[in-house]
């Protein structure tokens, strides 16, 4: 199965972490961090044959994540409920950090970015957990 999601994925968490450790480009790591894990939700949609995945061309605006989001959350939700609340709360913090590291004019220093870092790390591995025992 030809899959550019999960290259995608690994490129852009270790741009993440290439930009928090070798150039201090906080707001760009936590931007990268975000859309890792983005990508590996199309990873997981097309791993598991979703529609969501195949569909994914036809969405258009800033409510194409929120449906991703959700539809992931649906199926997280009927496998495992504690890692679909984990899932979702996380997804949902992760993505207002990328939106303030996009869009905001506040501070985004080391810390902030490390912990941006480290929630996509955690994120990719709920989700492999599920694609591995599916």
């Amino acid at each position: 199965m030809n899959n550019n999601y999960l290259r995608r994925h690994e490129e852009s968490l270790k741009s993440s972490e290439l930009l928090i450790s070798n150039h201090a480009h906080y707001s760009n790591s936590i931007h990268c961090s975000y859309y890792a894990v983005f990508q590996y939700l199309m990873h997981f949609h097309k791993v598991r044959g979703s529609r969501i995945a195949r569909d994914r061309d036809k969405l258009a605006g800033t409510g194409s994540h929120e449906l991703i989001i959700s539809a992931t959350f649906d199926i997280l939700f009927t496998i495992d409920r504690q890692k679909a609340g984990y899932f979702y709360k996380e997804m949902v913090r992760l993505k207002a950090e990328r939106v303030i590291a996009d869009y905001k004019e506040q501070h985004i220093d080391y810390a902030r970015s490390s912990v941006a870092y480290e929630m996509a790390k955690k994120l990719t591995t709920v989700l492999s957990e599920i694609i591995n025992t599916k």
